[in-house]
């Protein structure tokens, strides 16, 4: 049974001895709102493409950069976000990359096309902060809600992709899209200002006796770093193109592919709140990990045998994408044997898992363009799935990170 700290001596107990004392909601919610931040920026430009191409005249290639120039940026940025924090702690790089964020996003919408395309660079650089401390900040802060925890910050960072995506288009028709792209800067700033004003843990010392952590020369490390890249690679090569596929797959009209890419983006939601919980509970985890990850093999697998039952294969690779993410994101903290490992393998796995991942939409692509059918490019992400599969079953071992 947990006590209550000791007050102090005016009779009160301070903030941080009530966060320690007990469950930190007001620390959980300053998480959902770091999270929801980490993709809003990107999917609510994507939401306004076309516009952005009227107005500023971008050819194809260039409006492509703009939605996958980020995710370059989150394998470049890994490694400096690491060696940022040995340097200036956890929180200050949080509350810094949330204060660029904040700004770039106000002030991108305004120049030429070469000052969006700057801004969104460095947007997605600040962006790599949350992706590589949310699990850091999971385990210091959290330790004995690890599973959870992760559910909620992996759902927050879905979940705030699907709203700023859902919200961005009519607020362009109100207001224009220059506007309705700044307008997420004010929720940047709200998740900086507060995530600055809560206290938080100390991150405690690494086991006595711990050797230095070398992630890069883990192989298990490796394991789950092909394993983050390569669902990545499935989601980012989805999310890209299947609006594009299901005309030509399933005879479908432009809306109803919309509608279906959007229930992809959707479902993912409820797998990043259900998978961590379950893998932080169970015993057998690897069969858990692979019954969940053969949902790609299945829904891929489907659309290219029988695409008019497109709903169902959206339904279930969109489980598969949020389920697989937050698998990832769990397994970093979960087989890591201290706080400090873990920031070093999450800035490892995401160096190159997204470095993979920026190279799926591009494959996928070119398959398309060389072939003129859309049948090569899918056996392509269903080859990516079985090696998903393969390494993320490989990757949930019980053994420690070594």
């Amino acid at each position: 049974m947990t006590t209550d700290p000791a007050p102090t001596r005016s009779g009160r107990r301070s903030a941080a001895e009530v966060l320690r004392g007990r469950p930190g909601l007001l620390l959980a919610a300053a998480l959902v709102l770091v999270g929801i931040n980490l993709r809003a920026p990107i999917t609510s430009l994507a939401a306004v493409l076309p516009d952005i191409r009227s107005d500023l005249g971008l050819d194809p290639t260039t409006a492509g950069l703009l939605t996958s120039l980020p995710v370059v940026c989150f394998a470049v940025g890994a490694p400096l976000i690491a060696a940022a924090v040995r340097r200036f702690g956890v929180d200050r790089v949080i509350v810094f990359g949330l204060l660029v964020i904040a700004t770039l996003t106000l002030i991108r919408p305004w120049g030429p096309a070469w000052a969006l395309l700057a801004g969104t660079a460095v947007i997605g650089l600040a962006i790599t902060s949350g992706n590589v401390l949310l699990p850091v900040v999971v385990r210091r802060d959290f330790p004995a809600h690890q599973g959870p925890m992760t559910a909620i910050s992996t759902s927050s960072v879905t979940g705030g992709a699907a709203i700023a995506a859902a919200v961005t288009v009519p607020l362009a028709l109100w207001l224009g899209w220059q506007p309705a792209l700044a307008a997420w800067a004010a929720l940047a700033l709200v998740a900086a200002l507060v995530w600055a004003r809560l206290p938080h843990p100390a991150e405690p010392a690494p086991p006595a006796g711990q050797p230095p952590h070398r992630p890069w020369s883990m192989p298990s490390a490796w394991v789950l770093a092909i394993y983050f890249g390569t669902q990545s690679g499935l989601f980012y090569g989805m999310t890209a193109w299947l609006p594009s596929m299901l005309p030509e797959l399933a005879g479908t009209d432009a809306a109803t592919a919309g509608a279906a890419a959007s229930a992809f983006q959707l479902v993912g939601i409820l797998g990043t709140l259900t998978a961590p919980v379950l893998l932080a509970r169970v015993r057998a985890r690897r069969v858990l990990i692979a019954v969940i990850l053969s949902a790609w093999l299945i829904g891929i697998g489907g659309m290219l045998a029988a695409p008019g039952a497109f709903w169902v294969w959206c339904v279930v690779t969109g489980y598969a994408q949020g389920s697989s993410f937050a698998m990832a994101m769990t397994l970093v903290t979960l087989r890591s044997t201290s706080v400090a490992q873990v920031r070093g393998v999450s800035a490892m796995t995401q160096t190159v898992g997204y470095g993979l991942a920026a190279l799926a939409p591009v494959a996928v692509g070119a398959l398309y363009a060389a072939t003129g059918t859309w049948t090569a490019s899918m056996g392509l992400l269903l080859g990516i799935g079985v090696v998903v599969f393969l390494s993320g079953t490989l990757a949930g071992s019980h053994k420690p990170l070594s």
